[in-house]
């Protein structure tokens, strides 16, 4: 079963970072989450992240784990090249309430880590094999990403995109869930408004919705 953790907000060190390290962050950098990298190793595309302040990094060499304790992570990735750290990483995470994830140890971790198509950050399909095979996953994630690309058009991103205001706006007149979940599968048949999405133009289409809920409402 594959589930999509919800990182908002919270706090995730990576400790690690070789290549295995850089593609957890980058999987991370579209959560929304705080990143902290502790690792021996600094290269220029850390230092990016670093100078484009979208993580935090610590370069230090890891012989005690006690320096962990004064965060409150909402998950630990051990990413080092060393499969016994990696475990002891993983099971301090776990004394400290939080996920854990060893790159190199599946069985013991708590998530496998699919391989992810991203659409522009708003939409993402895992493939996961359950950590037993991450190359062919990797494999299967370039072939398939070629297909989702053509399938899932520029109006279903910007749909996604409005829905949120369209549905906190329905809140606002409509007073069941069931009759708002009418409201928001409406809003996929109105062709002024997928027009709108078409061409891109999202403040046309939010007052497109406005008015929709105000006849939503009369009728």
């Amino acid at each position: 079963m594959i589930i999509d953790l919800d990182l908002r907000g919270g706090l995730v060190i990576v400790i690690g970072g070789g290549y295995e390290g850089m593609l957890k962050i980058k999987s991370l950098l579209t959560q929304d989450c705080k990143i902290l990298l502790f690792s021996e190793e600094s290269n220029k595309e850390i230092q990016k992240y670093v100078k484009q302040k979208k993580i935090t990094f610590k370069k230090m060499k890891i012989s005690s784990l006690n320096f962990l304790d004064k965060y409150k992570p909402i998950m630990i990735m051990a990413t080092t090249d060393d499969k016994e750290l990696n475990r002891k990483i993983y099971h301090k995470a776990k004394s400290m309430n939080c996920h854990g994830y060893a790159v190199d140890d599946p069985k013991i971790s708590d998530f496998s880590h699919p391989s992810l198509i991203n659409i522009e950050d708003i939409v993402q399909i895992a493939i996961s094999t359950r950590g037993k095979s991450p190359i062919m996953s990797k494999k299967i994630r370039i072939e398939a990403e070629k297909i989702f690309k053509k399938i899932i058009k520029k109006e279903y991103l910007n749909y996604i995109k409005v829905q949120e205001y369209a549905r906190n706006l329905a809140k606002t007149k409509i007073q069941t869930p069931d009759e708002r979940k009418d409201f928001m599968y409406s809003l996929m048949d109105d062709k002024k408004l997928n027009q709108c999405l078409k061409s891109g133009k999202l403040a046309d289409a939010k007052k497109r919705i406005k008015v929709l809920l105000d006849l939503w409402v009369q009728n």
